[in-house]
């Protein structure tokens, strides 16, 4: 019974970790036969070491990134392991440098990219359980493998797992299945609510005057977001049935994670009595369970100075609670207007869909395709119609959605630049910032105050500043408040272009990112002087 109970925690670890650390700070440089080698032991509480001994790197900075990455999301996921041992190497000795060659050892060991693990214990029954069950894990993950080879066998140098021809087509003929299921299951959850709309109307539905926010013209559903949970409970239990384990799994763990944060939104739609902190502390929590179940830690920014920080595993865990939260009030923020946010968030998904195909990432890929599927059916009765909206819950559970999926795309697949997600969430993201700086310091006022300042309320001035559509006229305020989406459509895709074609390179992304931020003020400086008569 020990053998069948092995460190479970230091197994998925091993999935994720090792290739992130063996390949953080160098990106895809050829492995070096000279330089400094990351090496890293760490005991963990049930008789058993991890030795992770990696190709060598050009620079000592490099190197201890990649043995503090090792040891900090090893600590995260098992807190009762200990790190015994994290240096850099500069002259491999002769065991060491067997562990790297393609000689037996007299230890079980996983064959990872960039490096080698080697598991040793007094119990050599207990290291090789613990190198299979390794193994077996990694082969449900994001596109590589950690072959694992008995003590005494030849260790040929890893190759990466090829994709056949007719791989390749399984995978996308079973995305496109997710995709139209879930679209079809959220379409069918919106039609239920608008059918049944005279049972909840009492709670469910939006007022027209209730905040200066409000742009509608009859009280609508605000529970759209229970229509997008649908179709994503839909598709996570078919993708159960089909595949059961690795990439099902790990979706019904984002699934599960991803609950606080609607639950909040949720009941702020049925009560319209729960404070934006208590929201945005729930998302929070939701993104403190990511970590627990996904190791959805960010491990850098490519920012000198901060990435340091980032080592510091409680430091990272608190950023990415932090992170994850913000951009789900960003999504919240932007969704004023019909398809405004669920439309940036489609087109921000088919970039992470794209980049999660190119990386092999069969997890990522099946879990943006099911949240863009359930957006689109959600779309079917948002625009331009505007007959439900997508509501707290919806906002907060779709924020939770993206933030966590770029933080699972960053931490599982190193080579994937941490300012590709960045850039496709720039335009929400300074949307925040700016809102605050200008309550708070421009016009002194409490940031958490609504208003009609945003950049999409000030695109909808500029629209409306000649004819502004009659009130008295639902129809005519429907079409003028629909007008709005597109503007914002056009923002995220001059984002989503440069992201996908620089989606490794930090420094086209980070310029692109900036770019970015100077138009916004640019164009909202112009717009609100011409709504206003001023340009």
């Amino acid at each position: 019974m020990v053998l069948a109970a092995p460190t479970r925690s230091c197994f998925f670890l091993l999935a994720l970790v090792a290739l992130s650390a063996s390949s953080a700070a160098i990106a895809q440089d050829p492995p070096r036969l000279r330089g400094f080698y990351p090496n890293v032991l760490i005991a963990t509480h049930d008789n058993l070491s991890l030795e992770f001994l990696n190709e060598a790197v050009a620079s000592m900075d490099d190197c201890k990134a990649a043995a503090a990455m090792i040891a900090s999301t090893v600590q995260a996921s098992c807190t009762k392991c200990t790190v015994v041992k994290l240096q850099c190497v500069t002259k491999l000795d002769p065991r060491q440098q067997r562990l790297l060659s393609e000689e037996p050892v007299e230890m079980p060991s996983s064959r990872l990219p960039r490096g080698v693990v080697a598991y040793l214990s007094d119990a050599q029954e207990l290291a090789l359980a613990s190198c299979r069950a390794a193994e077996k894990l990694a082969s449900a993950g994001p596109g590589y493998h950690a072959t694992c080879f008995p003590p005494n066998t030849r260790r040929p140098p890893y190759e990466s797992p090829a994709i056949s021809s007719q791989g390749a087509l399984r995978g996308l003929t079973l995305g496109a299945f997710v995709l139209i299921l879930t679209a079809l299951g959220s379409a069918f959850a919106g039609f239920l609510i608008l059918r049944y709309e005279w049972l909840h109307r009492h709670w469910s539905a939006d007022p027209v005057d209730a905040v200066p926010q409000k742009f509608h013209a009859t009280p609508t559903p605000r529970i759209g977001g229970v229509a997008v949970m649908a179709g994503l409970l839909i598709s996570g239990g078919a993708l159960r049935v089909i595949e059961p384990g690795g990439s099902s799994e790990l979706y019904a763990y984002l699934l599960f994670a991803s609950l606080p944060a609607f639950l909040g939104g949720v009941s702020e739609d049925a009560t319209k009595s729960v404070s934006v902190v208590a929201r945005l502390a729930l998302t929070m929590l939701a993104a403190a369970v990511g970590v627990w179940l996904l190791g959805a830690i960010i491990p850098k920014l490519d920012v000198p100075g901060f990435d340091s920080l980032l080592r510091w595993t409680p430091f990272a865990v608190a950023f990415t609670v932090f992170a994850v939260g913000g951009v789900a009030n960003a999504i919240n923020i932007i969704d004023g207007y019909n398809g405004l946010a669920a439309g940036h968030s489609v087109i921000v998904l088919a970039a992470f869909v794209w980049v999660s195909a190119a990386v092999g990432d069969e997890f990522l890929f099946f879990s943006t395709l099911a949240m863009a599927g359930a957006l689109l059916g959600f779309l079917a009765w948002n625009y331009p119609g505007g007959k439900i909206f997508l509501g707290d819950g919806g906002a907060y559970l779709l924020g939770f959605w993206l933030g966590e999926v770029s933080v699972l795309l960053v931490v599982r697949h190193p080579e994937v630049s941490p300012w590709f997600p960045m850039l496709l969430l720039v335009y929400p993201i300074f949307e925040t910032l700016f809102s605050m700086y200008r309550r708070k310091i421009v016009q002194r006022l409490s940031p958490g105050l609504p208003d009609r300042n945003h950049l999409h309320q000030v695109i909808y001035a500029y629209l409306t500043r000649r004819a502004a559509p009659d009130p008295s006229d639902p129809a005519a305020l429907t079409r003028s408040n629909s007008q709005v989406a597109p503007f914002g459509w056009l923002m995220t895709l001059a984002c989503a272009i440069p992201a996908v074609v620089f989606w490794q390179d930090t420094r086209w992304l980070m310029t692109a990112s900036l770019v970015f931020c100077a138009a916004y003020l640019c164009i909202y400086r112009w717009l609100w002087r011409s709504a206003n008569g001023r340009g």
